[in-house]
C-alpha cells in the first residue's frame, strides 16, 4: 500500500513540474508577430507599438532613470562602446554596443567575430533571428518605435548620416536625441528631437534593437 501511495505522489509531482515548465515557457518573448509589413516586433508589442514602457520586462527587471538629467537612457561606459571595425562595419558596431548595454557580452563577442562589412537593420534582424534572440525593428520611420526604445532604455541601431549607421541612446531630459557614433565613441551627439526625427526618416527611418534587460542607471552624484 505504501509503495502504491509513493508511486501516486511521484507521478503527481512529475505532472506538476511538467505543467510549471510549460507555463514558464509561454512568455511574451516566445514568438514574433508582424504588425504592418514594415515593422516586426515582439508579441507583447503588436504592430510595433508598446504603450507601456515596461512592456516585455520580466519580474525584477526594473527600469529607472538616472537622477542626473543629462544622462541618456542608454549610458554605456566609453570602454564598452564598440568602434567601427574591419574597414566599415558601422551597423554591426551599432548593435554590438546595444548587446553589451543589455548584458549580452558573449553574444556581442560572437557577433563581432562572425559578421562585418556593410549591413542594414534587416540584416541585423536576420542574424538575431538566426541566433534565436528576441528582437524588434522598423523600416517605416515609426517615431513610436523610438519612443518605446527610449522609454525602456534599450537603445537601438539606426541608419543615420549618409551611408552610415549609429546607436540611438534615447531622449534626454532636454528632449534631445542622444546618439553614439561608432567612428567617434568618446562623446555623445545631441540633436533636437524633431530635427533628429526628420533626418532619421530622410535616411530611411530604420531602427533595430534586441529585447532584453538594460543595465540599471549609473549612480551619478
Amino acid at each position: 500500500m505504501k509503495s502504491r501511495i509513493a508511486g501516486i505522489v511521484c507521478w503527481a509531482s512529475a505532472l506538476l513540474i511538467l505543467l510549471f515548465v510549460l507555463f514558464a515557457a509561454a512568455g511574451c518573448e516566445s514568438s514574433l508577430t508582424i504588425g504592418d509589413e514594415k515593422t516586426k516586433t515582439q508579441q507583447c508589442c503588436p504592430g510595433g507599438k508598446c504603450p507601456r514602457p515596461d512592456a516585455c520586462l520580466k519580474e525584477g527587471e526594473a527600469e529607472g532613470k538616472s537622477p542626473y538629467p543629462p544622462v541618456p537612457p542608454m549610458d554605456l561606459p566609453p570602454e564598452l562602446r564598440c568602434q567601427n571595425y574591419a574597414g566599415g562595419s558601422c551597423c554591426h558596431a551599432s548593435i554590438i554596443s546595444v548587446l553589451r548595454w543589455q548584458g549580452l557580452f558573449e553574444i556581442a563577442d560572437r557577433w563581432r567575430k562572425t559578421w562585418s562589412g556593410g549591413a542594414g537593420v534587416t540584416d541585423l534582424a536576420r542574424h538575431a533571428e538566426g541566433m534565436q534572440l528576441r528582437y524588434a525593428y522598423t523600416t517605416s520611420g515609426d517615431a513610436n518605435f523610438l519612443e518605446w526604445v527610449s522609454a525602456t532604455r534599450r537603445g537601438a541601431a539606426i541608419h543615420y548620416f549618409p551611408n552610415h549607421a549609429i546607436t540611438f541612446c534615447g531622449y534626454d531630459e532636454a528632449n534631445n536625441a542622444v546618439l553614439l557614433d561608432n567612428n567617434r565613441t568618446q562623446q555623445y551627439i545631441r540633436v533636437p528631437k524633431e530635427k533628429f526625427l526628420s533626418s532619421w526618416r530622410g535616411y530611411g527611418g530604420c531602427a533595430m534593437t534586441v529585447v532584453y534587460s538594460p543595465w540599471p542607471p549609473r549612480p551619478w552624484i
